[in-house]
């Protein structure tokens, strides 16, 4: 069995949510007779809030409807019966905004998985809300095993040291990504990781 630990920090590039380090091998998955997986959202105590998060839910599963041929997550009113649990941590509880706790068996990934999420605070030009959508939106994209890439427009950014910020285009890019985040910039990685997966754990 291998358990891995997946973080989401905050970094100070235009008040953008960012990924961090990350020990997941990107050849984790589920069996497709699996899905879609149960999913608890416990509440934001803000009705925003809690829209921005049901959004990052039925985003990714209109993308997998579409890559995948079915959609990854259902949500549970109850917590004891999802199998994808997140919960919500006080602001500035940690400089994490997220954290994606999971285990694997042969490259299954072990139900529950636990996602922890920061209550987000508004950062430069960035809301609330959108903070939100794109740390849960990622962390959920580790619940499904997709590990950091290299590509500073994809949600699932980024490998440690596999992005040069300092360079301004992809500054840029990186920017823009965390200002207008969403799920259709991990279109191609979705499709990848689970042909890969599915071939060998149907």
């Amino acid at each position: 069995m291998r358990r891995a630990l997946v973080a989401a920090a905050l970094l100070a590039l235009g008040g953008a949510a960012a990924a961090s380090e990350t020990v997941l091998t990107g050849a984790d998955g589920h069996p497709r007779g699996r899905l879609p997986l149960r999913v608890h959202v416990a509440s934001f105590g803000d009705a925003g809030l809690d829209e921005a998060a049901a959004r990052a839910v039925d985003d990714w599963n209109a993308e997998a409807r579409d890559v995948l041929g079915a959609a990854v997550f259902a949500r549970v009113v109850r917590a004891d019966d999802a199998q994808v649990l997140v919960r919500v941590e006080p602001p500035r509880a940690s400089r994490l905004m997220g954290v994606t706790e999971l285990a694997s068996d042969g490259g299954v990934i072990r139900l529950p998985v636990r996602i922890a999420v920061v209550a987000p605070q508004p950062r430069s030009q960035v809301s609330r809300d959108v903070v939100l959508y794109q740390v849960l939106a990622h962390e959920l994209g580790h619940a499904l095993g997709l590990a950091h890439v290299a590509d500073p427009r994809s949600l699932m950014c980024c490998v440690e040291g596999g992005v040069n910020l300092e360079d301004p285009a992809t500054r840029d890019a990186y920017v823009a990504a965390r200002r207008r985040p969403h799920v259709r910039s991990t279109r191609a990685q979705l499709a990848e990781h689970y042909r890969r997966f599915w071939s060998r754990v149907p």
